[in-house]
């Protein structure tokens, strides 16, 4: 089930509405009816539109925005795109461009903020590719979408050759067909024929100046031919008057019409002379009503138009341009013919209904981002087991997830080994440590679950299916299994049966799943961290924080005290071993030092922690802490002196005594039974 059901859709066209805003537009009544609340977010908005006066009273929340600078454009803007997406919560961006990455800005702002996004390209210009010092940036931005989405074939082609790669996560989708596709009655010719040249006036792409440089040619001034340019646009009086330099007779301007069925029934074609397109909405109205059409190889036209079955195609330049038109003019008398072959094709390639394609894509993807787990896989020169971590997460039985691997700087064979696994989310980091590798994977994870396995662990088939069922029945805000722990040599345990931090709890019940509460969680974790970073599974919406950077080793047991110690807190606990803890020489405890590893878990991180979380403990809680952390200087200075390392046991016996005198006063009192507990430090 969705628990958030916010979806952001921006739009980058500069126009008060345009036809690259008509799919999303359409797809919103069917993501309402699914549950979802929507938001359009755009730069310039006029708030008299038809359009957007019917999206207020579907209860869309409009916010004008400027997404290029990102920051409120004026006075009268509710808000700016980062400051939206720091107070909103979306669980999805759908930004729909106008060409295929005006709109990779926001995209970017989503990827950094964590917000899955789906990209829409409208168009896409092979005379204008992406700005080379952004080009890295641009790519992972589409490379990072849940879905980047194509009108046509030939712009997500065009796409990937400008940005030097393939997009496994794009799909081509259709624009919405407006009209039922039925072709009307053929025209009479009597008067001569008509022909319609709809769309934008704006030359770089719709090019209709080569239009009119080609009817002021004497054979078609000749000819019973009138075009009509019917739109709006910057470039329509440029248009008139260039008309009028040709003393033009058989071309005429008009203003957009309201009625789409009633235009076509005067004209017997379209003709779109276009240098650059999508797959234009008016191509696709003209088939559906069974008019042939004379139009460019740009963009969707390929995929829609047989040259000389039910339509001409020509290249977007006067002298092509024109041998399309008189192809189409010699056969005349086969228009209406092809016609009713062009409204056929949409009939057999075009989806009944669009947009409610891409609401159902919509859908989809917020139903898979709700049960997304987002596995982290941080490593640092583990090329020669890391390949174990990752089968292990890829044999899942769970089928939502979504891994990456987070290197931390390896210089050993990793990149290679990654290189077989295409799918993967790889992250090729600057050495910063554990917790900076966990850090940098999820930032880029998009799940509504977390997790993290070590490079040196591995999973049982049924860890994430079975954490994630105890998670949702329970209402919880993490869980964590049972493991067996290697300690070298063919000797392993099943570490639940030496926890001494759970040990009341799994004697309290033989249930294979242990349901913990608030005061239970605090009284467990504030003693020791009872589950590391490969046994658990974390929901997003729980998280306060990221792993502790200022823990040498704890940064996942302050990732869970974090919660735990700052708002009411529900754990699981699955009894079953469901992964294995290797013990390979090399990971943050099995190879280090002894002396240092006691010293930088059991004094650093404990002080640590208990300066960390001081302010959320109680009296008696923080009386418990600073003893333990006492015991474990006494165990210390033990160990030290027992290896004969006296200057260091000295200094730590000397440090036992100034931290808390009634502690060690405790630990002495105990006698021998007491003692051997402390320095087993086994817990």
């Amino acid at each position: 089930m969705i628990t958030n059901n916010q979806i952001l859709i921006i739009s980058t066209c500069s126009e008060d509405w345009g036809g690259s805003e008509e799919l999303w537009a359409r797809s919103i009544p069917y993501l309402i009816n699914l549950g979802y609340q929507i938001n359009v977010g755009k730069s310039k908005i006029n708030v008299e539109h038809p359009e957007f006066k019917s999206l207020k009273e579907k209860g869309v929340r409009i916010h004008q925005l400027n997404p290029f600078d990102l920051q409120p454009i004026e006075k009268n803007a509710e808000i700016g795109l980062k400051e939206l997406l720091k107070k909103e919560i979306f669980s999805l961006v759908v930004i729909s461009q106008g060409i295929n990455f005006d709109g990779l800005a926001m995209g970017y702002e989503c990827l950094i903020a964590n917000i899955p996004y789906v990209l829409i390209a409208q168009k896409a210009v092979d005379t204008f590719w992406p700005y080379h010092i952004d080009r890295v940036a641009m790519r992972n931005v589409y490379l990072n979408a849940d879905k980047a989405l194509f009108v046509s074939h030939q712009n997500l082609k065009l796409t990937e050759e400008q940005f030097g790669t393939v997009f496994k996560n794009a799909e081509v989708i259709s624009n919405p067909v407006k009209v039922k596709r039925i072709p009307q009655n053929y025209p009479n010719i009597n008067d001569g024929y008509r022909l319609a040249c709809i769309g934008r006036f704006f030359l770089i792409d719709k090019a209709q100046d080569i239009l009119i440089r080609i009817m002021s040619q004497e054979k078609w001034k000749a000819r019973p031919l009138t075009i009509s340019f019917i739109g709006s646009g910057i470039d329509k009086q440029g248009l008139i008057e260039l008309a009028q330099l040709f003393k033009l007779d058989n071309v005429e301007f008009l203003d957009s019409q309201k009625n789409i069925e009633e235009l076509w029934s005067r004209y017997h074609g379209l003709i779109l002379p276009s240098r650059f397109e999508g797959t234009p909405l008016v191509l696709l109205e003209a088939m559906a009503l069974g008019k042939f059409s004379i139009v460019t190889n740009v963009g969707g036209n390929i995929d829609l138009i047989t040259d000389g079955v039910n339509g001409f195609l020509g290249q977007p330049n006067e002298v092509e341009f024109e041998n399309a038109m008189e192809r189409a003019w010699q056969v005349r008398d086969n228009w209406q013919a092809m016609g009713a072959l062009a409204c056929q094709k949409i009939i057999d390639t075009v989806p009944e209904i669009p947009e409610q394609n891409l609401a159902n894509l919509i859908d989809k993807l917020m139903n898979q981002n709700a049960k997304l787990v987002s596995v982290i896989i941080p490593t640092y020169n583990r090329a020669t087991i890391l390949e174990s971590a990752i089968l292990s997460v890829l044999n899942q039985t769970y089928p939502h997830i979504q891994l990456i691997v987070a290197d931390d700087g390896s210089v050993d064979e990793t990149s290679s080994l990654m290189s077989k696994y295409p799918g993967i989310t790889y992250l090729k980091l600057n050495h910063g440590g554990q917790a900076h590798a966990r850090n940098e994977g999820l930032r880029c994870a998009k799940g509504s679950y977390i997790a993290s396995l070590d490079s040196d662990d591995i999973w049982d088939t049924t860890f994430l299916e079975k954490s994630v069922k105890l998670i949702d029945e329970n209402e919880l805000d993490f869980v964590f299994a049972n493991w067996m722990q290697d300690f070298g040599n063919d000797n392993f345990e099943e570490r639940f049966s030496f926890c001494k931090l759970l040990e009341e709890n799994l004697q309290s019940t033989n249930e294979q799943t242990i349901v913990l509460g608030d005061q239970e969680l605090r009284k467990i974790y504030l003693e020791g961290c009872a589950s590391p970073s490969s046994s658990f599974l974390i929901r997003r919406s729980s998280l306060i924080s990221n792993w502790t950077s200022g823990a040498r080793i704890a940064d996942d047991w302050c990732l869970l005290l974090d919660m735990i110690l700052t708002k009411p807190c529900k754990a699981g606990v699955l009894r079953e071993v469901l992964w294995h803890k290797k013990l390979d020489g090399n990971n943050i405890c099995d190879g280090r030092d002894p002396f240092e590893l006691r010293r930088d878990l059991l004094i650093h991180d404990f002080k640590f922690i208990y300066a960390r979380y001081k302010k959320f403990m109680s009296k008696t809680e923080k009386k418990n802490l600073k003893a333990r952390i006492t015991m474990h200087l006494f165990s210390f200075s033990y160990f030290q002196f027992r290896n004969k390392f006296f200057l260091g046991a000295v200094k730590y016996g000397v440090l036992t005594i100034i931290s808390d005198k009634r502690s060690l006063y405790t630990i002495i009192k105990g006698g021998n039974q007491k003692l051997k507990q402390v320095l087993a430090n086994r817990f």
